[in-house]
């Protein structure tokens, strides 16, 4: 937490000595949940969240501009896991979402190149630090035998375009979450005499609309 306060320190430093546009972003995430029980795979279908994002853009040069966000991103999959008996007869397919929302800040550096008079391609990469602050049934379910990591640190990738009109700012981008491998799994135990042996990780892409607003 103190990591977290000290961005956010840094972030509204930022917003009132450099802030040149004001945005918002929000659109979609694409999720992939890599649940492993014995290298049975688990949840493995693609899951639709959300993603939504306030921050600003600062230190505005020809071909670059520095970028920090602070929002919120939904994580998950979905999939059906048939259940079998001590015998090894299948008696339920259950069917479920197991999703982990996240508070998350970002800051990168977009690379971008102006085409025409208005718009602006660009791609863009920076560290992301996340913070677990919400999960489905089944993750409250899980922390009872193993605890789960709460924090992911990693980079942001991304890519998109800027259109300038007026004052405004519309765009559209995409960003991958590359987790550094410490913080790759959300959760891991090894086998014991009343479970298996078991993983879970995340690959995530979101894809935002942006509306910014130029200050200066």
């Amino acid at each position: 937490m103190r990591k977290t306060g000290l961005l956010l320190i840094g972030l509204i430093i930022a917003f009132f000595t450099n802030g040149q546009i004001v945005k918002i972003q929000g659109g979609t995430s694409i999720s992939k949940l890599d649940w492993k029980l014995n290298e049975v795979d688990m949840f493995d279908e693609s899951l639709i969240g959300y993603s939504l994002f306030a921050g600003i853009d600062y230190f505005d040069k020809p071909f670059f501009n520095l970028s920090s966000n602070l929002g919120m991103v939904r994580k998950g999959g979905k999939g059906e896991v048939l259940l079998t008996s001590y015998s090894g007869i299948p008696y339920l397919n259950l069917t479920s979402k197991p999703t982990v929302d996240y508070f998350s800040i970002n800051t990168t550096i977009d690379f971008k190149y102006r085409l025409r008079e208005a718009i602006s391609p660009f791609i863009s990469i920076g560290p992301r630090f996340d913070y677990l602050i919400n999960r489905s049934k089944i993750f409250s379910d899980l922390e009872e035998f193993t605890d789960l990591n709460k924090t992911s640190i990693g980079l942001l990738l991304g890519g998109g375009f800027k259109y300038d009109y007026s004052s405004f700012q519309f765009g559209l981008r995409a960003d991958y979450y590359l987790d550094f491998k410490k913080f790759s799994k959300i959760a891991e135990w090894a086998q014991e005499s009343n479970r298996i042996a078991g993983e879970i990780s995340f690959k995530t892409f979101t894809i935002n609309l942006t509306v910014g607003y130029r200050l200066k």
